[in-house]
């Protein structure tokens, strides 16, 4: 152990000794607690809880940082077993249906840590292609990713992952277990750098001496509960956060009348591998359907619907399912419609009786122009993966603040990252991307304040991330729910609007490579927050400038989109 870690322990410990005379010269208890809870406190710099994607991540990021671990007893609290994690190794050509989209980025943030290697990379995606397309009118946007720049951050980063091909990826599909499972290999990696407490339920949190946050846990296999004390306590822990609710952080939003299928699907060998580098998705009304590659005969697929279709997608044999995908993306929306209104029929359609609706639905090889030439469909989905087909319902929540706010003169000592925070639509892939993005703006803001010689538990130190995430994560927020409204509608004059202005961006190269490159810049110096599927919501950042080209194309249907977020506009969190 080196000396600066046992000096920085020494003064700990001695500044915790001065607290508790100062504030407790009688001896008197400072919390209400069990005198349990004050015989056995730990003390602890930083406490993580929560071991979900974002949370191993962030705990790699710290753990990665010499004038971090140095100085700073970092533990990871996770109330489920992360021996399921370290030992997924599943077979090849079967995938997770809890897949994320990982920006270009954060690829890059994961490579700088040293989480990205620890990947299994022959079960990553590089998507190069993405075609989005409105289910009412079929216009359509296409977006090709650039030829590979000697100069790219991101080739430099992964060029062990994509040798093989020539181009910077648009963003990279990943399996949320892959991703975490990385992250724990990494931080075992790291020795005693963060203790990793598995299988431990936080059974309370109540303020201690000097307001740092003391965290009760659940005993391990009959081990005895014990009480962390955090200089600074990190709710990574999803959105029914106990660290919010302790921090007494309030919340707002709205649930959507969504729900989000999915499943992990395989595809036709004939033409294998054809397709399989694009992102596929189609706006309907009742929610966007994704086609998200994960191999060269394997997807995953992502259904936003009505909680009752959701039901009956779930509810008809398996077999069924693969005619139902492939119906969403090549049949008219009028035909579509017919099939929803004969799943939710009763009694429940039989698969025979749902095969030839969708045959008689379909149109015959000799009904189509020869002179037509077809837009591109993803490839034909052929069966579906069994135990992967589930549903969740679709919300938006975003915190008035990421900091417990001071009470009295005394810190709280908090802060959050994640869906702790805030959850978002996921029409434009951004939910894991906004939490990775605010595990990296706070390790940066940690290690600042260490090699300040801060109180990493401040209030002032933490406010650089508050401001740093807050906006950027609203904005996100706010596009991609105008977009869920936009297209959910099937109001004529706004489907005429929209379409003409997706129609007029797709021809104009010069306003795609503006999307692409978020602001300002071109195809090939894009921002690497570009993600493969809903484009211009993960445009966002540069939302002011996006608005007003959209505003020239689309007219009424984004004057519609600008006029309801002016209408809720952004707030500061600090």
């Amino acid at each position: 152990m080196s000396t600066t870690r046992l000096s920085a322990k020494k003064v700990r410990n001695v500044l915790i000794s001065v607290t508790n005379k100062a504030l407790n010269p009688a001896g008197r208890r400072c919390f209400s607690s069990s005198s349990t809870i004050l015989s056995k406190v730990e003390d602890h710099d930083i406490v993580i809880v929560g071991g979900g994607p974002a949370g191993l991540a962030l705990a790699a990021a710290l753990a990665a940082s010499e004038p971090i671990t140095s100085t700073q007893k970092i533990t990871l609290l996770e109330a489920g077993s992360l021996d399921s994690v370290a030992s997924w190794a599943p077979p090849p050509g079967v995938f997770s249906n809890r897949v994320s989209s990982i920006t270009s980025e954060n690829v890059s943030f994961l490579s700088g840590v040293g989480v990205w290697p620890q990947l299994d990379l022959t079960r990553v995606r590089p998507i190069e292609e993405m075609q989005v397309w409105d289910g009412i009118s079929d216009s359509r946007i296409t977006f090709n990713s650039s030829p590979s720049s000697p100069s790219s951050s991101f080739s430099s980063t992964t060029a062990s992952t994509f040798a093989s091909r020539q181009f910077d990826p648009m963003a990279t599909l990943v399996e949320n277990l892959n991703l975490q499972k990385g992250s724990l290999n990494f931080i075992k990696g790291k020795g005693k750098a963060v203790e990793l407490l598995d299988k431990r339920k936080v059974v309370g949190t109540e303020p201690g001496v000097g307001g740092w946050p003391v965290v009760k846990i659940s005993g391990k296999e009959g081990n005895e509960e014990r009480s962390l004390r955090a200089r600074l306590l990190i709710g990574a822990d999803g959105f029914n956060s106990p660290v919010r609710t302790y921090s007494n952080i309030q919340t707002f939003g709205w649930p959507y009348a969504i729900h989000g299928v999915v499943a992990s699907l395989s595809v036709s060998d004939s033409n294998l591998g054809e397709g399989m580098t694009t992102a596929w998705q189609r706006f309907l009304p009742e929610g966007p359907i994704a086609f998200l590659p994960m191999s060269d005969n394997a997807a995953s697929m992502v259904w936003s619907t009505s909680p009752a279709l959701a039901t009956a997608l779930k509810a008809i044999p398996l077999e069924a399912l693969p005619m139902l995908v492939n119906a969403a993306f090549s049949l008219p929306y009028a035909s579509i419609s017919q099939i929803n209104s004969f799943l939710l029929s009763s009694p429940a359609p039989t698969q025979d009786a749902l095969a030839s609706l969708i045959e008689r639905l379909t149109p015959s090889p000799e009904a189509y122009d020869p002179s037509f030439i077809p837009e591109p469909l993803p490839p034909l989905v052929t069966s579906v993966q069994k135990g992967t087909v589930a549903s969740f319902p679709l919300k938006l929540s975003h915190v008035d603040s990421y900091l417990g706010l001071p009470k009295d003169g005394i810190d709280l000592r908090t802060v959050l990252v994640g869906d702790a925070a805030h959850t978002v639509n996921p029409l434009g892939g951004q939910g894991l991307n906004m939490g990775l993005a605010d595990a990296k703006s706070l390790v940066k803001t940690i290690e600042k304040t260490v090699i300040d010689g801060g109180d990493i538990g401040s209030y002032n130190s933490l406010r650089p991330y508050a401001r740093a995430r807050y906006l950027p994560n609203h904005l996100i927020l706010s596009g991609c729910d105008h977009l869920s409204s936009l297209y959910g509608t099937t109001s004529s004059p706004i489907v005429w609007a929209r379409s003409n202005g997706l129609e007029i961006i797709n021809e104009l190269d010069s306003v795609k490579n503006f999307i692409m490159g978020g602001v300002g810049g071109s195809a090939t110096s894009r921002s690497t927050s570009f993600n493969p599927w809903g484009s211009i919501g993960t445009a966002i950042e540069g939302v002011g400038n996006v608005v007003q080209i959209a505003k020239g194309v689309a007219g009424l249907a984004t004057s519609q989109l600008v006029s309801r977020f002016a209408s809720r506009g952004g707030r500061e969190a600090v």
